[in-house]
């Protein structure tokens, strides 16, 4: 049985605070870093600016501690008429808390945020291979497209 979780939205600076951060970015990294770009260092500089511009909306998974993140950006896409979309910036749940669903829950938060902010799809980039990738098809999603990475400096 996993633990009981809250999901809601919360603010770059609410993140900041929580003493259980590092460990979930170290295990985010873990699981989900790009080895190109190195070590998984979160610039909050950056996502107080995403923030302020309402370009950038999170959820927290808290039980109590934060166990979970997901980090939306929204945007409207100039070549569909503005269109306006989510794409998941981050997504993450640490493992012990995934027993209880955490996961799809924040994944399903993750949808009425989006379609709160007046999105019409949510876009997500899963690692090759794991477990997010597994689900998302599992749970409503289709492969669209595949993400190539090629490091230029």
């Amino acid at each position: 049985m996993g633990i009981e979780t809250i999901i809601r939205t919360c603010t770059v600076a609410e993140l900041e605070q929580a003493g259980a951060l590092p460990e979930l970015l170290a295990a985010y990294g873990d699981e989900s870093s790009i080895p190109e770009f190195g070590k998984v260092d979160a610039c909050f500089a950056t996502y107080r600016a995403l923030e302020t511009s309402g370009a950038l909306h999170i959820l927290g998974v808290f039980g109590p501690d934060l166990v979970g993140l997901a980090s939306l950006l929204v945007y409207g896409l100039p070549h569909y008429a503005g269109r306006r979309i989510c794409a998941m910036e981050s997504f993450f749940v640490e493992p012990h808390a995934r027993k209880g669903g955490a996961g799809i829950k924040l994944l399903r938060a993750a949808e009425a945020r989006a379609f709160a902010l007046g999105a019409s799809a949510l876009m997500i980039s899963a690692p090759i291979g794991s477990r997010l990738a597994m689900v998302l098809p599992r749970s409503g999603y289709r492969e669209t497209n595949q993400v190539f990475l090629r490091v230029l400096a």
